[in-house]
């Protein structure tokens, strides 16, 4: 079984749209499965660049198929499910808190 490990490497960007942005080929992640990913939509690869968040999501996403056993369009469906309900969960605290 293989496994991923994320890496992420803060630089000093030169220009303001790399900011928070990492390059996909710095990331430990084989470029067929960010193409895959791409493709189906799960990250939106900016001039060769994800966001911190795209790259963590790919981590979760990677964590599901493994744990899980499914594939990546259940991982994603998975995980955005899981986004939606910590939204809401966020929403029913703070009005809980008002």
């Amino acid at each position: 079984m293989m496994k991923y490990d994320l890496q992420l490497v803060r630089l000093n960007w030169e220009s303001e749209d790399h900011t928070g942005r990492a390059y996909m080929d710095g990331l430990t992640f084989q470029p067929l499965l960010l193409e895959r990913l791409a493709g189906l939509g799960i990250i939106e690869p900016k001039n060769g660049m994800l966001t911190w968040e795209e790259a963590e999501r790919v981590q979760k996403i990677l964590r599901i198929r493994q744990s899980l056993g499914v594939n990546l369009s259940g991982a994603a469906i998975i995980i955005d499910l899981m986004e939606r309900l910590e939204v809401l969960e966020d929403e029913i605290n703070r009005r809980r808190n008002l």
